[in-house]
This record gives structure tokens, C-alpha cells and sequence, in this order.
């Protein structure tokens, strides 16, 4: 299919992760051009900017400003003659490491709508290792809550195959073993990965983190900057009034009036609560949260993740 000679991306559903698909994504962060731009349908309170680490000491060139990126790179000259921001790009961000961390928890293996979050987080970070490979930067991948954490470097398009297959996998034991929780690596587990200062994409729905815990997982000293990925439910953020809903967490029985109005007003506000802890939590640790409801999510919301063309 394609729309003035251009390809349209797929759209990500179900409860499965196709390794098909992943590998797909290779042609689609090749070449962003194929991703059709679209008014941003993210999570505005959750959008932060973050300044990068350092400065870079060789000019490359310049751009057109990203979202993320350090407005003290604005080049006015040029964004004056062009009538359009326009940043210096160094060599210190075409060379800087990369590290792709996906947090495949127990609450991921969750959605109400057209896929599950986990779902979404897995073909998130394949686009990801298919578009950092492309750009040469020296990456590495890890998939932490299920299987083997051991992290894997990304330097041939055979890597990020493995580590595609390897999400399909993960995602596989998720299904199989999400009722019994998964839990959060050890800070120092996390830590020792951060050599040379990369730039992290933690790719995670924050759910069971607290903001101190992930703090001694990614000591400031350590990286140049973090970029989160969240998926999100629309049921996380707003009940549908349906009468009562029943289910059950783990083993236990819960139900929830969503025909009460006050019930469904504290779900919100507690949903803008925590949305609002982590966008401080940003602020102070030089990080940037991208958060994605993922029944509205398509490709061309990858244009305002801050990846250097």
C-alpha cells in the first residue's frame, strides 16, 4: 500500500509480537520519509525537554530543530534566513553511545484497546535498534522483568535480528509468567551498563518504579541523557461510565462503579498525579518522557522522538 509513492506503516495490534513485523521496521527507520508527519497525539503533560550533556567539539551540521533538543545549539543566523529553527548538530551526538533498555514488567501485559502495552513497548524498541543502527550509532539493547538480562551490542543489521527475536521471546515468557510479577532489576545491575556516558531510551510504563529507585539506576554522572518511552492505556487514564467492573488483580477479586462520576474523577486526577511526579522527576534528571496512549498511536509520532537524521 502506499500513499503518493510512500509507504504506510503498519498499525501495531493484538496481544502477540510478530517477528515479521519487527524486522519490517528496518525499511520503515531507514528512511523517516516514509512515515507520514501527523499532529502529535502523545501525552502533552508528559513531554519534557531535556538539555544534552556536554557540547560537542567538531561541527557536523545543521538541522531543523527537534523536539529534546538543547536550545542553546540554535543557530539564530540561520533560523532568522530560514524562518525556521535550525540547531548546530556535533559529532559528539553522531558518535555518542546508545543504550536501549526495554522494562518488559508484568504491568505491561495489559491493554483495552487495539494492543497491549507490551506489545507496543516491544516494536518501540526494535524501531528504535533498526533506526540507531542506521544512523552507525555504537548501541546496545537489554530486555530486563523476563528471561536472560544480558545485554547485547548492535553493530550489524544480524544483531538487531537477534534482538528482535529475542523481544519476540521475551514477550512469549511475559505472556506466560505476567500473573506471578515480574520484578524491577537491581540499581546496580543497570548501572554497570552505563559505560561512556550513552544515551539512554528506557523504554517502560513507569508502573513499578518509584522515582528514588529509578534515580540510583541511572546515576546523573553516568549518562549523557534519558529519553522514556511510556505507553499508556486509555483505561489507565479515563474509566468508561459501563456500571461496575469486576476482575481480578493477580489473585485477587477487584471491582471499580464507573457509574459513579466521583470514582471516575479520582481515577483521573490519581492518572495526572502520577503523570505529574514523573514529568518533575524529568525535569531534575536531565530526562525527557514521551508518553504514547497506544490506541492512537501511528508511525509518524516517531518524528518527535529526538533522533538525530
Amino acid at each position: 500500500m502506499s500513499t503518493a509513492g510512500k509507504a504506510i506503516p503498519f498499525t501495531v495490534e493484538g496481544t502477540e509480537v510478530e517477528l515479521a513485523q519487527l524486522l519490517a521496521l528496518r525499511f520503515v527507520a531507514a528512511d523517516l520519509g516514509r512515515v507520514p508527519v501527523r499532529r502529535a497525539l502523545g501525552l502533552g503533560a508528559g513531554e519534557q525537554r531535556s538539555p544534552y550533556r556536554g557540547q560537542g567539539r567538531e561541527f557536523v551540521e545543521m538541522r531543523r530543530y527537534q523536539p529534546g533538543d538543547d536550545v542553546r545549539r540554535i543557530d539564530w543566523h540561520v533560523t532568522a534566513r530560514k524562518q525556521a529553527p535550525y540547531v548546530k548538530v556535533m559529532e559528539e551526538d553522531r558518535q555518542a553511545v546508545q543504550l536501549i533498555w526495554v522494562d518488559l514488567s508484568d504491568s505491561l501485559y495489559f491493554g483495552s484497546q487495539r494492543a497491549l502495552k507490551s506489545v507496543m513497548a516491544c516494536y518501540w524498541a526494535a524501531f528504535l535498534a533498526w533506526r540507531l543502527l542506521a544512523l552507525r550509532h555504537p548501541t546496545r539493547a537489554i530486555i530486563t522483568g523476563v528471561g536472560d538480562a544480558t545485554p547485547v551490542v548492535l553493530r550489524r543489521a544480524s544483531d538487531v535480528a537477534r534482538f528482535c527475536q529475542q523481544l519476540v521471546e521475551a514477550h512469549a515468557q511475559l505472556a506466560e509468567h505476567y500473573r506471578a510479577g515480574t520484578v524491577p532489576p537491581a540499581p546496580a545491575d543497570i548501572a554497570a551498563l552505563l559505560q561512556q556516558n550513552p544515551t539512554l531510551w528506557l523504554v517502560s510504563d513507569l508502573s513499578h518504579w518509584q522515582p528514588d529507585t529509578l534515580a540510583r539506576c541511572l546515576p546523573l554522572a553516568r549518562i549523557n541523557r534519558t529519553l522514556i518511552l511510556q505507553p499508556v492505556d486509555r483505561l489507565e487514564s479515563d474509566l468508561p461510565d459501563v456500571g461496575v467492573l469486576r476482575g481480578r488483580a493477580r489473585d485477587t477479586s477487584v471491582q471499580l462503579d464507573t457509574g459513579s462520576a466521583s470514582v471516575r474523577s479520582a481515577h483521573h486526577r490519581a492518572f495526572e498525579h502520577r503523570q505529574v511526579i514523573w514529568q518533575r522527576w524529568a525535569e531534575g534528571h536531565q530526562a525527557r518522557l514521551i508518553s504514547h496512549f497506544i490506541h492512537e498511536f501511528d508511525w509518524g509520532e516517531v518524528n518527535r522522538w529526538p533522533i538525530h537524521s
